[in-house]
């Protein structure tokens, strides 16, 4: 089976896409990484095929969401937020155009929801189409004013390409054959009324069981108790050094020691005390079973996996989702309120950071869920129901194609019998 595995946006939106093609290969099949030129190294990484997927969009994506940081309000206007989507409108004719054709010989398309071309080339091609969710399909569709720029976003190039638009791409361009949700069950339950295509499967998240750190960290992590880990991810941020001096005042006015992760910010780039390293991309599934906490700004796979790593979280959500997430990490149990970014100080976080170390039921909920993820395969189910679609659909268009050449081939008779005893009644009357 050759599959054809796409998403658009940061790497927490790529990765679950990544782990479920190495679960595909593992069992013999064909996947492929169709995304952004940025994540060849990503899939080379893992040994998984990989084909660019229009331009690379990275400075873009981070304006977008320093303009919504900075000014929340914009989505609720839908002529800011089609504005900020400009260079986005810009390069959809490439990433269609890149992705009809990584398509060409495939078995399916999966895709994530914030992919704006995968259903068009579902629609244009027929073939089969799986969507992979990160949140359950009743959430994502967005204000008024983003389903709005969304719509013109997405439809004038449907209609080009002569398909109707959609009223709300976000939630009428999920896959209406299999919709896989990579989140547990136990973080947050599916709605008892979902279609019966619909499967929560659990998080798909790579396992890096061999990852080997350089002997800086290695020699850190052994000299002394577990640290603080600080991971903003693809969070942008106006001075990254100031933003390092809070962080690294926090984790000394909780006595911690820390790990700050550089992300997009390019955060710890600067003198630091002993107490405090700083680092480069280093897998999560690896990294957060080795420290005492995550501080992280409350995106959906960095939750997840600090969720299943164990350990309690203090999330600083920056923008979108992230405020959901931070409350669902306080429901659970891992963590106490969030710290909006906004409302970031040395004395918030440090306090935050010598509460969740001190208090043992924190300590207890996220060492319990941790347990429960960790015994979860959602790669493994969603490759099973993954292979059952393409097993059903598959023999049925092969039936559907076969049926057709049938009734080709006795049109073909009829008309050579046609033909014959027109030439006969030919003959009879000369």
């Amino acid at each position: 089976m050759r599959a054809i595995l796409t998403n658009f946006g940061t790497l927490g939106d790529i990765q679950p896409f990544v782990a479920l093609a190495v679960e595909l290969k593992r069992h013999g099949h064909q996947p492929v990484l169709a995304a952004a030129p940025s994540y060849r190294a990503l899939a080379r990484q893992h040994d998984v095929d990989f084909i660019p997927v229009g331009p690379d969009l990275r400075e873009a994506q981070s304006g977008i969401t320093q303009a919504m940081m900075g000014s929340p309000d914009v989505v609720h206007s839908a002529g800011g937020m089609l504005q900020l989507f400009q260079p986005l409108l810009e390069a959809l004719p490439l990433m269609f155009q890149d992705l009809r054709a990584a398509c060409q010989g495939a078995d399916v398309l999966v895709s994530g929801r914030v992919q704006p071309v995968a259903r068009m080339v579902h629609d244009l091609t027929h073939l089969p189409f799986v969507t992979v969710l990160v949140e359950h399909s009743g959430s994502g569709g967005g204000s008024p004013a983003f389903q709005f720029a969304v719509r013109g976003l997405v439809n004038p190039l449907r209609e080009a390409h002569g398909l109707p638009p959609l009223d709300n791409p976000l939630v009428d361009g999920l896959s209406n054959q299999l919709v896989l949700t990579a989140l547990s069950r136990h973080v947050r339950p599916p709605a008892s009324d979902l279609p019966p295509h619909h499967h929560t499967v659990g998080y798909c998240l790579v396992d890096e069981p061999a990852f080997t750190p350089d002997a800086e960290l290695a020699s850190f992590l052994a000299e002394g108790e577990p640290p603080v880990c600080i991971t903003f991810g693809s969070m942008t941020h106006a001075d990254p050094a100031a933003l390092t001096d809070t962080l690294v005042a926090a984790t000394v006015r909780a006595g911690r020691r820390a790990l700050i992760q550089h992300g997009w910010s390019g955060l710890g780039q600067r003198v630091l005390p002993p107490t405090v390293r700083a680092l480069g991309q280093v897998p999560h599934s690896w990294l957060f079973s080795r420290v005492s906490c995550v501080v992280h700004h409350g995106g959906a796979g960095t939750t997840g996996a600090a969720f299943r790593a164990g350990v309690p979280q203090v999330v600083v959500p920056h923008t979108y989702d992230q405020f959901t997430w931070g409350e669902v990490v306080q429901q659970q149990g891992c963590g106490g309120a969030a710290l909006p970014i906004g409302e970031l100080s040395a004395e918030r976080l440090g306090d935050a950071l010598s509460a969740v170390h001190a208090r043992a039921d924190i300590q207890a909920s996220a060492a319990r869920l941790g347990e429960q993820l960790r015994a979860e395969h959602g790669t493994m189910k969603a490759r099973q129901l993954l292979e059952d679609l393409v097993r059903r659909v598959g023999l049925a268009t092969d039936s559907k194609a076969e049926d057709e050449a049938d009734a080709e081939d006795e049109g073909r008779q009829q008309r050579r019998k046609s033909a014959l005893k027109q030439q006969r009644a030919r003959k009879v009357e000369t």
